[in-house]
């Protein structure tokens, strides 16, 4: 919309409606939790200048379910979601910019960096981004502390004991010829957290995380791999861990469906978070909760994940998605890890490395422009070291609907 002066100003908003029905594998209980949740969220970007725009985002979360009991990342009545100034400038060939402000983040592979799309409201940043942007590589560095939500109107706190620094960038390795682009993605991360979970101790982690990311397509061929080094310390004890994550796909033509065939491999360290010396335990830091599927019943830490599956299309406006994962742990004297590095309760001290088969299957309709209906079922069949925990199968199954303007 046309402003005075020559400023525009953009309105948009989002509407998510969602019912879960979650039975966790996760205790010996095995109960069985079903939810309905509500995400909305207004925003408005104000261009004043080509060079200068200011963007703000009000978001509300509410759950039909244990209202008193759920995280302020589910039952919220108001946050301010974000608020920042972004300011731009171009310098010869380059384009040189900042983001000051409360803002959300993602960048790289979404294993270690996602917005946290799962709960009603999203994951925020409170700092600066400054970025530089030139015709094959883009440059950018980042100091950001963790938005703390209430459940209550505008009640967030900026936490300075969780935060984020670091260096990230993007070069084109090959593109501009048709259907074939490669990208490289190196980053490095500093994560600092005083109260993150290992092995039933909760301390300060100081974490360095470094690695690149190389990603595109070649023709049918789609491929995105990541490797990943971390160091630093959790208390008084050294980190060496390392994590590899690769996604592959092909297009099998135009035909009708047209059905595609993919598998992503998910290899992340583990050991000694049950004992002295090194933590050799992977830490996901903020990755997406849609990765491994919402029922969250992996981490990316002591795992290797291989999960084969295929996509089609029956319309032009549906897609239906199917894969079987396969799920082991790398150190038996470790744990395995549900979702958000949940200890399997027990499986540190049983022997075996299967941790289960994850069924997961999703379907899409955009039903017109801005609305999409989706639904879902996950399943995780125990394997050796959860039944040797007596911990049971779980099962997730989801609907919902979203609407953006």
């Amino acid at each position: 919309m046309p402003l005075w002066g020559g400023a525009r100003l953009t309105l948009s908003a989002e509407t998510r409606l969602r019912y879960d029905s979650h039975r966790s594998s996760s205790s010996d209980a095995g109960g069985e939790v079903r939810q309905g949740l509500f995400r909305g969220v207004v925003g408005a970007d104000l261009r004043l200048h080509p060079s200068v725009r200011l963007f703000g985002e009000i978001g509300t979360g509410q759950v039909t379910e244990r209202r008193w009991a759920a995280a302020a990342s589910l039952q919220n009545d108001a946050s301010l979601q974000q608020l920042f100034v972004d300011v731009r400038a171009p310098a010869g060939a380059m384009l040189l910019g900042a983001m000051v402000g409360r803002q959300e983040f993602s960048d790289g592979p979404r294993q270690l960096l996602s917005v946290g799309d799962g709960p009603n409201v999203h994951r925020t940043w409170n700092g600066v981004r400054v970025y530089a942007h030139a015709r094959r590589f883009r440059l950018g560095t980042f100091d950001l502390k963790v938005t703390r939500p209430g459940r209550g109107p505008f009640d967030e706190e900026v936490d300075g004991d969780e935060r984020i620094r670091g260096l990230n960038g993007s070069f084109i390795v090959r593109g501009g010829a048709g259907r074939s682009d490669v990208y490289l993605d190196p980053f490095w991360i500093h994560s600092e957290n005083a109260s993150y979970r290992s092995g039933g101790r909760v301390g300060r982690d100081d974490r360095d995380t470094w690695g690149a990311r190389l990603w595109g397509r070649s023709g049918d061929w789609s491929f995105d791999v990541t490797l990943a080094r971390q160091s630093g310390r959790f208390m008084e004890r050294e980190i060496d861990a390392w994590g590899a994550f690769a996604v592959l796909g092909v297009s099998l033509g135009d035909a009708d469906w047209k059905p595609r065939l993919g598998a992503h491999v998910d290899l992340a360290s583990g050991g000694g978070a049950y004992g002295s010396g090194t933590l050799e335990g992977f830490n996901p830091l903020y990755a997406s909760s849609g990765h491994l599927g919402e029922g969250r019943f992996l981490s990316t830490s002591n795992l290797l994940l291989v999960a084969p599956g295929i996509t089609v299309s029956p319309t032009p406006a549906t897609r239906l998605a199917v894969e079987y994962g396969f799920a082991w742990r790398l150190a038996e004297h470790d744990a395995a890890y549900a979702g958000g590095m949940r200890a399997y309760p027990g499986t540190e001290k049983v022997p075996g490395r299967g941790i289960g088969g994850l069924l997961r299957v999703s379907a899409t309709w955009t039903v017109a422009d801005g609305l999409t209906l989706s639904c879902g079922y996950e399943r995780l069949a125990a394997g050796e070291a959860l039944e040797r925990a007596r911990l049971p199968s779980g099962a997730y199954g989801y609907a919902g609907a979203t609407y953006r303007y």
